[in-house]
């Protein structure tokens, strides 16, 4: 859940790397479908979707009719006794209009219940993207784990696990965004941890200084071409503000002011860097009332599958 506090002043992206096997071990004893059916029928049932791009392009392919939707999932009143978040009115603003600025359809959903999340993923999911470049979801309320250590969402009248935003949106469900990014932000306390940080400072006596061939097709994973950015590190709080320009969730503040200012000149993943280092290193909770949640820093958590360069070019 969003954990208040006030002024600041003041890119630890977890990649992990998993051997490959030579080959996928064959089941002694295969179930009968498997045994009726060759490798290449099994290719054959592979789901097809439309090519926005070449197999081997640098960049995806960001000149559609449309930019795409971009849609705000927003909870700030719960059945439960989880806090209200007054302050989704103004992060819903200021995302809304960095991503108009974008050239973005914005759609707004307030205070879904879990069904009706699961209704607007899915109806999202079955949409026609086929004219645009990507498509955004921000989704902001409360979060963190349960006794399994398992990360959920909250919803008006209950939790979901988090793999649900993006689940309706592999290749095979939401083929008309096969190829395409999917960018998903989460504003949602993690956990219950705080950060209280590492002073750096400077070093005594030293100066500052300042496939070899191609095919006119391919086959991409079903989870590829998806970034998902968490406003913190797994099991950590996740921090608004009411101090130093911030009227709100943290993340929410840096991201917008990010895509406000450099959206249209850098490519994503430099506007993200810039988000997770200006979290980092411009914000620090202040909270006298209480010692565990005063002075702790917060940093964004990024998962990403993406395989080219993503830019917003104006569109004309």
């Amino acid at each position: 859940m969003d954990s208040s506090s006030g002024k600041g002043d003041n890119p630890h992206h977890k990649v992990q790397y998993e051997n490959f096997p030579q080959a996928d071990p064959q089941p002694a004893n295969p179930p009968p479908e498997e045994m009726e059916s060759g490798p290449e029928e099994n290719i054959n049932r592979r789901p097809n979707a439309v090519m926005p791009v070449k197999r081997d392009a640098t960049e995806y392919n960001m000149n559609h009719k449309k930019r795409g939707t971009a849609i705000i999932l927003v909870h700030d009143r719960f059945d439960s006794d989880l806090k209200p978040r007054d302050c989704a009115r103004h992060d819903t603003d200021i995302i809304k209009n960095a991503l108009t600025c974008l050239s973005f359809h914005v759609e707004e959903s307030w205070n879904l219940t879990r069904s009706g999340l699961y209704r607007k993923l899915n109806e999202v999911s079955c949409r026609d993207h086929q004219d645009s470049d990507c498509l955004v979801i921000v989704f902001m309320s409360h979060g963190g784990v349960d006794h399994f250590n398992k990360e959920y969402l909250c919803t008006k009248d209950g939790r979901f696990d988090t793999t649900e935003l993006w689940k309706s949106f592999t290749a095979d469900k939401c083929p008309s965004l096969a190829g395409k990014p999917k960018l998903f932000f989460i504003q949602a306390c993690r956990g219950m941890r705080t950060d209280k940080g590492v002073r750096m400072k400077h070093p005594k006596g030293l100066g500052v200084q300042t496939d070899s061939y191609s095919k006119p097709d391919y086959v991409i994973p079903l989870h590829a071409d998806m970034l998902i950015m968490w406003a913190s590190y797994p099991g950590m709080y996740a921090f608004k503000s009411n101090n130093n320009g911030i009227s709100g969730s943290v993340f929410i503040h840096f991201l917008a002011k990010v895509f406000s200012e450099d959206g249209r000149s850098a490519d994503l993943p430099t506007l993200l860097l810039r988000v997770t280092r200006e979290v980092a290193t411009l914000y620090e909770s202040y909270h006298p009332v209480n010692k565990d949640l005063d002075q702790n820093k917060q940093i964004p958590y990024i998962v990403s599958t993406l395989m080219r360069k993503v830019y917003f070019p104006v569109k004309t």
